[in-house]
């Protein structure tokens, strides 16, 4: 068995128990607002169905797969163009942080007052959100490259733009991935926001719409698909961490 399977299998068992706990607790309960494991599973069998997942569920992939690639896109080319630039940090680095600072999902009203509702404005919103993390993560692994890599790159002649792609940015591999796994749970939440306020369809909306309408159960359904995606993206960032980049997913192991 690997290590990486270990290391998932030890952190599956704690959540596991959970449930159990929480199945033997609440099996008697009459309390709607917080069902038993039992319940729940027995909404999701009637709630995820072929329409659901080619309605909600595919809406929701649609915008977050979008969004994510888009922002990842973005602010890999912007922070290798200001890593390699100390004129460029000065300029756009304070407006960068300001921008930064405000919370992603109080970046989402600003983006549907600028655009309306649909499509569009969603995937605007994740990729605004996904682009920050990214940007930054990449800024300071290509302003970070160790000198020797520089000396030897000049000694062979590169210029600016070939030594940023044949050196600066394979040496920044690690800390440019793991920008990018921090954007997937930001994108995660922003694509739930964003549905919740301005759609009618997708995972946000139909957990809003099923609070509204006092469906509970269904509402945890969509909570738990939530929590399910999340773990499912987690596990397979790491292990294309750990393909990618094994030195760094090793090395954040053994920290």
């Amino acid at each position: 068995m690997s290590r990486f399977v270990k290391q998932v299998l030890w952190r599956a068992w704690f959540p596991l128990a959970l449930v159990v706990i929480w199945q033997l607790v609440l099996r008697q309960s009459t309390n709607p607002f917080f069902p038993p494991p039992s319940k729940i599973l027995s909404s999701t069998r009637d709630v995820i169905n072929v329409d659901w997942i080619k309605t909600s569920f595919a809406s929701s992939m649609l915008t977050l797969s979008s969004g994510y690639l888009i922002g990842c896109a973005l602010g890999i080319s912007l922070g290798a163009m200001l890593g390699i630039s100390e004129k460029l940090q000065l300029i756009f680095l304070p407006i960068i942080n300001f921008i930064r600072s405000i919370p992603s999902v109080a970046k989402v009203p600003v983006v549907m007052a600028l655009m309306g509702i649909g499509t569009a404005t969603r995937i605007s919103a994740i990729s605004i959100a996904v682009l920050f993390p990214v940007l930054l993560s990449t800024l300071r692994a290509v302003a970070a490259t160790e000198s020797t890599y520089l000396d030897a790159a000049r000694i062979m002649g590169y210029g600016r733009i070939r030594e940023l792609i044949l050196v600066r940015l394979p040496a920044a591999t690690g800390e440019i991935l793991a920008g990018l796994h921090a954007a997937v749970q930001v994108a995660i939440l922003v694509m739930v926001v964003s549905e919740m306020l301005g759609s009618g369809i997708g995972i946000g909306a139909f957990i809003i719409h099923s609070q509204a309408t006092f469906m509970i159960a269904d509402m945890w359904v969509g909570i738990l698909i939530l929590g399910v995606l999340g773990i499912t993206l987690n596990v397979l960032f790491q292990m294309t961490e750990s393909r990618i980049a094994p030195w760094y997913f090793d090395s954040k192991i053994q920290s």
